[in-house]
């Protein structure tokens, strides 16, 4: 087979759209993390790395919770309480659910980016950066969450 000839034109196009998006988030005020998917998968990977971000899939969590509870000296039912949902990092808030959905969309305005942030419960991780499910945990994880619109200032 034939293989396809590389079109330097479209690596450009793919290039300048990405920084374009970028551009648009940070005026819109949103997070770098929200608009690039690299960037936050890469800060995922620290809070998987360094903060014990997970379990992986929470409907099998295998040894996560009990693993969880050792740190903190608590029973593995109340690890599974500090989830994410209720972390005062976990920000919900309109505002940063426009950026999260935008991001998601991109310039795919078919892509229905709320019904991501339902099925999996996202929100954004202020302490970690970067898009966060709402049943997972990590070790920065502190009480008193999430931020709504009622806490934001901005």
């Amino acid at each position: 087979m034939k293989q396809k000839p590389i079109s330097y034109q479209n690596i450009i196009n793919n290039c300048m759209r990405k920084y374009i998006n970028l551009i648009e988030a940070v005026e819109k005020g949103c997070p770098v993390a929200t608009a690039d998917i690299d960037i936050n998968l890469k800060n995922r990977q620290n809070a998987i790395d360094n903060y014990h971000y997970g379990p992986a899939n929470p409907d099998m969590p295998a040894n996560y919770w009990k693993d969880s509870a050792k740190p903190w000296g608590v029973s593995e039912a109340i690890a599974k309480s500090m989830t994410c949902s209720v972390c005062a990092a976990f920000d919900v808030s309109d505002t940063m659910y426009d950026c999260i959905v935008a991001g998601i969309q991109g310039d795919q305005k078919t892509v229905d980016g709320q019904a991501s942030i339902n099925i999996a419960d996202i929100g954004y991780c202020n302490f970690l950066h970067f898009k966060c499910a709402g049943s997972r945990s990590c070790t920065a994880w502190v009480s008193g969450g999430p931020i709504d619109n009622k806490d934001r200032t901005g």
